[in-house]
């Protein structure tokens, strides 16, 4: 009422989530509601996913140094769509749009004009990029058209929810904490760096009577997010794609599953939790470890850092070697007796009698102190994920290592950036790089090969001799037998898949039982009894000296060749040069104890890496300055010391080759031996992404402010005094 009491102004209220005055009704919020996994929560469009697929125009002009006129629109340069390119051309004359200066010389006005065109082509005027494949689209119906639009689609973020995965009623509710008073959503939450997100929740003052109703819930976020930071990933995100972790990541996020559960009298089976971990953050970890064994747990670790074998209770050594060599005890008991065994590697590896780096340093290169000829590569404005618009420079023709702690850019720099930038400069059908300015020096490469620890095959006919080209050799030398040459058998009678390997397993050795809902199981074939052959064929053998060593004979199959481990067959074909060439890179990355025809998928990661690896040591002398780059993402993964060593070595024979290495790499050894570093950071996530420094090994060590620096000097001062007590500062 106003001063004379006259309704002045009528306010409306409403009791629940309801707007009087426009008539707009918010439903109550329900678990279901934030969740992308329901429908109810999911967004309409991409179903939750936060992406959907589309065309990616990166594809569709993947050279920008080409002009319109010769072929910038990359699928019109076929016969079957030159009329577009035609019209492209002749629309572009009328509009003043110049067709020979190259695509990134356009401006951003004229190359819209290409792309989205001016109106359908009934109208007859410039349709556009986008209209012709939009017309495409009506024809998915033929196959040849579906497999050239999937030249051409990529995922890209989802236009209705920006990536949230929510409906829009989702993202209106918000959440005010944290230290500063923010107001958050769902999304704003999930993309927070788990140690923000945590300090965030560790801030959070709820007023009554919410504070009593959420503290139990309140207390288990706080709880788990302070574990997700002390192993070492307050980088990561909560909305952080599974797919995209790595396995010691995972095995990480598990590891603190297990410490919210306060689980008590139980066996952990941890598989090398350190993998991905700088030396930073290994005494993180340990103290993880530690704390589970304090709660009354029992762990047992498979490991091959040095600092976490120093914080044992007990220490199980086996071996003595790799393979059938191995296999053995030589060790169990406290760290302090580890010392004293006799023929462990392991320890002499701890105790400074052995080194995996002295062997294989470059004493000249690094005496230089800066890239010198064959020349350098260098990414410039690189602002991929957390890269914060860096540039980089590696020199060529050397072992250049990419340090720094976890989440600080190592795998965009090299993989995002470098390896899809180069293939993007070769124009081949690689997904779209991370964003960055230009990468300079490229034309002194042959080419660029990532050696990553991804599966090789999935078939189990596949084998490391077929893979490095032995196998050939071997079934030629089975030819040139006489009972081979007296029935007619050629080389190809000795393959997996010709008419005579066994026909109920088709070669594999095993026969596949689907399981349904259970795992599948794998059982030995009853016909051949694993041997992969007909028995004819089995009957064909080579003489060769007994393996007792005793002067005695033996009869082998093609099938007893195959079960031979690679030493064994590098020994057994030593007059045969062709296979002997081929089988000597396994032994020198250390894949010596492999059997030749083990099948390719029962690898592990590292086994995968390192005979991806072999392969490549005994290919073609480099062409050009820089020869092939090759690029490794951690590839001392599961590699003893000794291992550690012998794939050094085989780096080094790459270099001596003409080619060039990158790896990124945690393990110090690697870093003590390579020739030049470049060390990303400070931090992860958010706060890594910059270049902190780069040099040679004693360089970095020098740098106060680096992590990669500090432990290269805590290694340093450990080689001069060996000892098994753990030096890391805790």
């Amino acid at each position: 009422l106003d001063a004379a009491g006259a309704p002045a102004r009528t306010w409306r209220f409403s009791a629940d989530l309801h707007c009087p005055d426009c008539d707009r009704h918010y439903a109550d919020p329900t678990p279901n509601l934030f969740s992308f996994n329901s429908p109810l929560g999911a967004c309409g469009t991409c179903r939750g996913f936060g992406r959907v697929i589309g065309i990616d125009y990166g594809l569709v002009v993947p050279d920008e140094r080409l002009s319109l006129a010769k072929g910038a629109i990359r699928p019109w340069n076929s016969d079957s769509y030159r009329e577009c390119r035609d019209d492209l051309l002749r629309f572009a004359r009328r509009r003043g749009v110049p067709i020979d200066v190259p695509w990134a010389a356009l401006t951003d006005a004229q190359r819209a004009w290409v792309l989205e065109g001016e109106g359908s082509w009934e109208d007859g005027v410039w349709y556009g990029v986008r209209r012709f494949f939009d017309w495409l689209e009506t024809k998915s119906y033929r196959m040849h058209i579906r497999v050239l639009l999937s030249r051409y689609r990529a995922y890209q973020a989802c236009p209705a929810c920006g990536g949230a995965r929510l409906k829009p009623e989702a993202l209106l509710w918000r959440v005010r904490g944290g230290a500063d008073g923010q107001s958050l959503s769902l999304r704003d939450v999930v993309q927070l760096p788990l140690d923000r997100c945590g300090a965030f929740f560790d801030a959070l003052d709820l007023p009554a009577p919410l504070d009593e109703a959420t503290a139990v819930l309140v207390e288990g976020i706080r709880t788990r997010l302070h574990y997700l930071v002390d192993v070492g990933l307050g980088y990561l995100t909560l909305d952080r794609q599974s797919r995209t972790l790595s396995g010691g990541e995972v095995q990480r996020i598990n590891l603190t599953t297990a410490l919210g559960t306060s689980l008590v009298n139980t066996l952990f089976v941890l598989d090398e939790p350190s993998i991905g971990l700088h030396p930073r953050d290994i005494g993180r970890l340990i103290g993880v470890l530690q704390r589970l064994r304090d709660q009354g747990n029992t762990l047992l670790v498979v490991e091959h850092d040095p600092d976490v074998i120093r914080a044992a209770d007990r220490v199980l050594d086996l071996g003595p070697g790799p393979g059938e060599r191995g296999g053995e005890v030589v060790y169990f008991g406290p760290l302090a007796g580890l010392a004293r065994a006799r023929g462990s590697l392991t320890a002499d590896y701890l105790c400074g009698r052995r080194d995996a780096a002295a062997d294989h340093t470059a004493p000249s290169a690094r005496s230089a102190g800066a890239p010198r000829e064959p020349g350098v590569l260098t990414v410039r404005g690189a602002r991929a994920h957390n890269l914060k618009r860096i540039d980089v420079t590696l020199p060529l023709n050397r072992l250049v290592c990419v340090t720094g702690v976890s989440g600080s850019g190592k795998s965009t720099l090299v993989y995002d950036v470098l390896y899809l930038g180069l293939g993007k400069h070769w124009r081949r059908a690689v997904e779209p790089p991370g964003e960055h300015d230009a990468i300079e020096g490229a034309d002194r490469l042959d080419d660029v090969v990532l050696v990553d620890q991804s599966p090789i095959g999935k078939t189990a006919r596949s084998n490391p001799a077929s893979y490095v080209g032995a196998f050939d050799a071997v079934r030629r030398v089975f030819a040139e037998q006489p009972l081979a040459r007296e029935r007619g058998y050629t080389a190809g009678a000795f393959s997996f898949n010709s008419t005579m390997r066994c026909p109920a397993c088709g070669g594999s050795g095993f026969e596949h039982v689907e399981m349904q809902f259970l795992s599948d199981v794998y059982l030995r074939c009853p016909e051949c009894d694993g041997r992969r052959y007909r028995p004819e064929v089995l009957e064909v053998t080579l003489t060769a000296p007994a393996a007792d060593g005793r002067g005695g004979l033996r009869s082998l199959s093609i099938a007893d060749v195959l079960d031979l481990t690679v030493e064994d067959a590098v020994a057994l074909f030593a007059g045969e040069a062709a296979i002997a060439e081929a089988l000597e890179p396994l032994v020198a990355v250390g894949l010596g104890y492999l059997r030749l025809g083990q099948p390719v998928p029962t690898l592990s990661g590292g086994e995968a890496q390192r005979l991806k690896l072999a392969a490549h040591l005994k290919g073609t002398p480099a062409r050009k300055p820089g020869g092939t780059l090759f690029l490794f993402d951690e590839p001392t993964t599961g590699l003893h010391f000794d291992d550690i060593r012998r794939f050094l070595g085989a780096l080094r024979r790459l270099l001596d080759a003409g080619h060039s290495v990158a790896v990124i790499e945690h393990n110090l050894d690697v870093m003590r031996a390579a020739d030049w570093l470049i060390d990303l950071g400070p931090e992860g996530g958010e706060a890594g992404g910059q270049v902190v420094c780069t040099g040679t090994p004693a360089q970095v060590a020098d740098v106060a402010a680096s992590h990669t620096g500090r432990a290269l000097q805590r290694a340093a001062i450990g080689s001069s005094t060996p000892s098994l007590v753990s030096r890391r500062g805790r």
